[in-house]
C-alpha cells in the first residue's frame, strides 16, 4: 500500500501534470489550427488533445515518487508492464466541446491500484475556467485548495439530476431511462463531460448519470466522489469495455440504482 505522504506527493505529481498541460490546450482553444482527425471509434482527436497527453505522460514518468507506474491514456493507449499501479489520463475530454470554442471541457488524471481496479486519486482540472478538483483517499477533495464535502442527504424532488450524451445513452441501450428520468423529474439538465462530474463533485448537482464511458472518463471521478462522502455505481455497459456511471449523493444514488437497475460489475 501507499503511505500518505507518498499519496500525497502523486495527487500534487497530477495535479502539476495537468496544469503543465493546460498552458497547451489554451493555446490551441479557440484557434483554427487545430488539426482535427477522426479516430476508429469515430471520436474526433486534435494537436492539442495528442501534445498534451504527451506532455502528461513526461510529467508522470519523470515526477512520480514511486515507480515503475503504467499509463493508459486515450490517444496513446497503455504503456506498462502490468505493474499495481496505472495512471489513467484523459488531456481533454470534451474534444468537441474544446473544438467549437466552448470551455467546458477539461483534463482527468487518475492513479489505480490494479489488484481491485479502484483510484486512489483523481484529479480534473478545466483550464479555460481555472479550476481544479484534485482528492486522495483518506485526504479529502479540494476545489482550487478550498475543502468539499457533500451533504448526508438529499432530497430527488429538491435536487437537479445531470446526464451525460444523449447518444451514450442510446448507444449504452439506456435511452429508455434517459426518458423515464426526464419524466418523473422535473430537474434534469444535461451537463456533459468532466465538467459536468464536477458539478457534482461541489454538490451543485445531487447525482449524475452518464453512460457508456472509458476507464479514462470516469476513473478520477470515482476517486473524488467517493473521498467527498459520495457514492459511485459502475455498471457493465451495454458497449464492450465500457461502463454505465451513475454518481453523487448517497442517498439519491442509491435511489437512482433501484430505480434504473444500476448494478455494479
Amino acid at each position: 500500500m501507499l503511505t500518505d505522504e507518498q499519496l500525497k506527493q502523486l495527487l500534487q505529481t497530477a495535479v502539476d501534470a495537468a496544469l503543465a498541460a493546460a498552458v497547451g490546450i489554451r493555446k490551441y482553444f479557440g484557434s483554427q489550427q487545430l488539426g482535427v482527425q477522426q479516430k476508429r471509434d469515430g471520436s474526433p482527436v486534435t494537436l492539442a488533445d495528442q501534445e498534451a497527453e504527451a506532455v502528461i505522460r513526461a510529467h508522470l514518468l519523470s515526477k512520480a515518487s514511486i515507480g515503475p507506474l503504467d499509463i493508459l491514456g486515450e490517444e496513446q493507449g497503455f504503456t506498462g508492464q502490468g505493474t499495481r499501479w496505472r495512471w489513467t489520463v484523459d488531456p481533454i475530454d470534451g474534444t468537441r466541446s474544446f473544438i467549437h470554442g466552448i470551455p467546458l471541457c477539461g483534463t482527468m488524471i487518475a492513479l489505480q491500484d490494479m489488484n481491485d481496479e479502484r483510484p486512489v486519486l483523481g484529479v480534473i482540472h478545466l483550464p479555460m475556467l481555472g479550476v481544479t478538483y484534485a482528492g486522495a483517499r483518506g485526504q479529502g477533495v479540494t476545489r482550487n485548495g478550498e475543502s468539499l464535502r457533500l451533504p448526508e442527504a438529499v432530497a430527488l424532488e429538491d435536487a437537479i439530476i445531470g446526464v451525460g450524451d444523449i447518444a451514450q445513452f442510446v448507444a449504452a441501450g439506456r435511452f429508455e431511462d434517459y426518458s423515464r428520468l426526464s419524466a418523473m423529474h422535473g430537474y434534469v439538465r444535461g451537463y456533459t463531460d468532466c465538467f459536468g462530474h464536477g458539478l457534482v463533485i461541489s454538490g451543485a448537482l445531487g447525482a449524475m448519470m452518464d453512460p457508456a464511458l472509458n476507464p479514462w472518463d470516469v476513473m478520477p471521478t470515482v476517486a473524488l466522489i467517493e473521498e467527498a462522502g459520495g457514492s459511485v455505481v459502475l455498471s457493465r455497459s451495454q458497449v464492450p469495455g465500457k461502463v454505465d456511471s451513475l454518481f453523487g449523493n448517497r442517498a439519491l444514488v442509491q435511489h437512482l440504482a433501484r430505480e434504473f437497475s444500476f448494478v455494479p460489475g
